[in-house]
């Protein structure tokens, strides 16, 4: 199977952005006058890498018996070069969320093998004269191109790798894709703006052509992946592609004592780092569930829980010819007791977010009106909570998922028919013929659209779904569910839901196909 550029994109696009904060992180740390508001305000675009490093700082092993509640708090605390290290630890992390099952890795020994790599990257550097924070950087995105290519296999549901079938990851990716993941890796890291050292280190880090070896970056990296994999972290399917040789060596202008020393420094401040992050995650078990954390006021003490289910039938004061989409709304919820709340504040706070909630209750119910009920269920749980959530960077993630499970609560509790008859389909439904149409369309499709036109395009789409079909499609597709989540929230099999999203994407493609029309003709 032949994947093109657009749809590794498009499965790139779905992965956590933190790797891409990363990459500016980079960038903002290499300038000599680079300042702590400007590593401050890039921390905040990403809600859990703001969070986290709160938490970090205010570990024992950062000196955090004086606790602080902001970003820039935090940044002073541990430091500009040390931040680099944990942003990296957070982005593996959320990079590396789920056991990749097509390659049979685990994700703790990925995420263990992506930092253990860029440490002897950067240590390394130190002794060839490159530059360690971009040696660094490709150690830590080496692997970038497997989580990739594992999604894709999913996805399509192909083959696994099997060492009888396939030497190596490579002979299977050729094989199953067509394309090597090394490649993967390059073109998505060039897409998102990475140095062009670092894309063309990472494409050409197994050294398969003879030109890859006049790569510094390149050979430092393999050299690195091969002290990784001398270690015991070595993945099954790239052992052949490591090894010392005298031309990597000469290439690195280092000798292999030099070599081996530089592994066991690195390997040694790996283990600190961990002990760091030992002592944090130990420290953040024996504290309260933490709450969301403001990038300048303290931390609340508590956060809202984080499935509320809805049990009343209660709405809030919006204007019923506008409705939640609308922005120029200016009347405030009034549900608690007057004074507590500055209207003008809720109401900020509302418009700021009411977009995302609305399309994310719509694109699961498949009715706007429904969709309105839910989003302003939401707000009034938002409203009674208003106090821990006004200043927190965690807000939007929090509100998403209220009306996640508002929406999948009403269609349990009141559209049940689709489960009936997801759940209740012949035996031998599951093994008809696949679609093999793709979800995404082609070039042309959306040719001169902006993101607004597209998306309400797809939208009045997927109101054209059933509903056994819509909702584990969007769940997959824009919630960022796992299959495994979406066959536990829905309780259907997962052969269920991988056929009823497949379904799903063929159905969309069909009426998007036979549309023909701009949009507006699509809701008619």
């Amino acid at each position: 199977m032949a994947i093109t550029r657009e749809t590794i994109l498009e499965v790139a696009g779905s992965l956590p952005p933190a790797s891409q904060v990363f990459s500016e992180l980079g960038v903002i740390l290499r300038r000599p006058d680079a300042r702590l508001d400007e590593i401050a305000t890039l921390m905040k675009r990403d809600s859990t890498l703001a969070a986290n490093l709160i938490r970090i700082s205010n570990s024992v092993a950062y000196g955090g018996e004086q606790k602080v509640g902001s970003v820039e708090e935090a940044l002073a605390r541990v430091g500009m070069k040390e931040v680099f290290r944990l942003v990296s630890h957070v982005a593996s992390a959320q990079l590396v969320d789920r056991t990749l099952s097509n390659y049979g890795i685990e994700a703790t020994e990925l995420r263990e093998q992506m930092l253990q790599t860029a440490f002897i990257c950067e240590h390394l550097a130190e002794e060839c004269d490159l530059d360690p924070r971009s040696a660094y950087t490709a150690g830590l995105m080496r692997p970038l191109g497997l989580l990739v290519l594992d999604r894709l296999a999913e996805r399509y549901e192909m083959e696994p790798y099997h060492p009888i079938n396939d030497p190596d990851y490579l002979a299977w990716e050729g094989r199953v894709f067509g394309i090597a993941s090394s490649e993967v890796a390059g073109m998505v890291l060039s897409q998102w703006s990475f140095r062009d050292d670092i894309v063309e280190a990472v494409r050409s880090q197994y050294l398969i052509r003879v030109e890859d070896a006049q790569d510094r970056l390149a050979c430092l990296l393999n050299l690195s992946g091969g002290l990784v994999a001398d270690a015991g972290h070595a993945l099954l399917g790239e052992t052949r592609h490591w090894g010392v040789t005298p031309a990597k060596l000469q290439a690195l202008g280092v000798s292999d004592e030099a070599l081996r020393a530089a592994g066991k420094r690195a390997f040694k401040a790996f283990a600190a780092f961990q002990n760091r992050m030992a002592e944090r995650a130990e420290a953040a078990e024996a504290e309260e569930p933490a709450p969301p954390v403001a990038p300048i006021a303290p931390p609340i003490a508590e956060s809202p829980p984080p499935e509320p289910v809805a049990t009343e039938e209660e709405t809030c004061n919006f204007a019923p010819e506008e409705g939640v989409l609308h922005a120029n709304d200016e009347r405030p919820v009034q549900t608690s007791p007057a004074g507590l709340i500055t209207p003008t504040d809720f109401t900020t706070f509302m418009r700021n977010y009411q977009d995302m909630v609305f399309s994310t209750a719509v694109r699961l119910v498949g009715n706007e009106a429904q969709a309105e009920d839910i989003s302003q269920e939401v707000f009034l749980k938002a409203y009674e909570r208003f106090d821990s959530l006004q200043s927190s960077p965690t807000a939007g993630g929090w509100l998403k998922t209220v009306a996640t499970n508002l929406s999948l609560n009403h269609l349990s509790r009141y559209r049940n028919r689709w489960r009936f008859f997801s759940e209740f389909r012949r035996e031998d439904d599951a093994g008809d013929d696949q679609p093999e149409i793709e979800f995404a369309s082609p070039d042309t499709f959306f040719a001169g659209m902006d993101a607004g036109e597209r998306r309400e395009w797809v939208d009045a789409a997927l109101d054209k779904l059933p509903e056994h079909q819509r909702v584990p499609l969007v769940l997959y597709h824009f919630e960022d569910m796992s299959y495994e989540d979406i066959a536990k929230r829905l309780r259907i099999s997962l052969a269920k839901v991988k056929t009823d999203i497949l379904r799903a994407r063929a159905a969309l493609a069909r009426i998007l196909e036979r549309s023909g029309a701009p949009h507006e003709k699509l809701t008619a």
